[in-house]
């Protein structure tokens, strides 16, 4: 039985997410909304301070973290309520860019004559 082969993309997630690209002469300063994490950017550098204080029966708890991370220009950082400006674990793009690597994959494939798509597959079920 031949069947017919066909191409399948991963499904991308299209959660649109508040971000900037981050350049040399990029500069802000921002914190949650709860001001438990503070940040500034300069020179390329994300330092984040996160500062909390809380009571737990009769101990009183203060916690106090400060990271730099040194970004390469270009970088996107994405917004998280928790968090602040985060770097991404995985690639992001705007809606812009991703209607163009849409295109090309569409002109890739579409250019493309697929006569016998059970090309290999002779005498297999597929």
């Amino acid at each position: 039985m031949k069947e017919k082969i066909e191409y399948y993309t991963i499904t991308p997630n299209l959660k649109q997410l508040y971000g900037k690209k981050v350049f040399k002469d990029t500069e802000f300063t921002e914190q949650t909304e709860d001001g438990r994490v503070k940040q500034e950017f300069k020179d390329l550098t994300l330092t984040t301070t996160i500062e909390t204080k809380q009571e737990q029966g009769q101990y009183s708890i203060e916690e106090y973290s400060k990271v730099s991370v040194k970004v390469p220009e270009g970088t996107v950082l994405i917004w998280s309520e928790l968090e602040g400006f985060i770097i991404p674990q995985a690639s992001v793009c705007t809606l812009e860019e991703l209607k163009k690597t849409i295109g090309e994959i569409e002109e890739i494939y579409s250019g493309e004559e697929i006569k016998d798509d059970t090309k290999g597959n002779e005498g297999k079920d597929i």
